[in-house]
């Protein structure tokens, strides 16, 4: 075996002086990157300061524009936002669980169409007979969201091997309060 000479008090020749310039160089580039940092971070506030004072501004031109508009405008305005609010709180789950849930098997929907201002409702459907229809309208009078329920028409479908019965009942569609 051979003796392991280990000497930690090795003579200090100097720094190099390229790890010095290699410090300095570091050094430099930081803070350049730190002013550039800085310079964009009071960028970005500017920029979002100016988009908080154009929506202000743009929320200030509105509000003059409603006050300052024509009355009959506003209130064709307002007559409208009312017809589109009472459409999309319509009771619509009530009406389709009434229309759908027949439990018939003879009996197919197609459409359901709805006119809310006169509260009419109009389904279309296929059935396999006429018998069907009729318990298909008698189901319907016992709803309590549906009223005034009659057979507008029906017609049988020669040209199908099955022969099915298209019809169209109308029902008057009554909103709870």
């Amino acid at each position: 075996m051979y003796a392991l000479d280990l000497d930690f008090r090795r003579p200090d020749h100097g720094t190099s002086w390229i790890g010095a310039a290699l410090l300095a160089a570091a050094l430099i580039g930081a803070l350049a990157s730190g002013g550039q940092y800085m310079k964009l971070a009071d960028r970005i506030a500017a920029e979002t300061a100016g988009i908080h004072d154009a929506a202000k501004a743009t929320r200030k031109k509105t509000h003059t524009a409603a006050s300052n508009a024509d009355p009959q405008t506003l209130a064709a305005e307002l007559k409208s936002a009312n017809e589109i609010l009472i459409r999309l709180t319509l009771p619509w789950g009530e009406l389709f669980a009434s229309a759908e849930s027949a439990g018939t098997p003879d009996v197919a929907l197609l459409a359901i169409e709805s006119e809310t201002d006169k509260r009419r409702v109009k389904i279309s459907g296929e059935a396999k007979n006429l018998e069907s229809i009729l318990d298909y309208l008698r189901y319907l009078k016992s709803r309590p969201t549906l009223a005034d329920v009659y057979l507008q028409s029906h017609d049988l479908q020669k040209q199908d091997t099955q022969q099915p019965v298209r019809f169209v009942v109308n029902a008057e569609w009554k909103l709870r309060k």
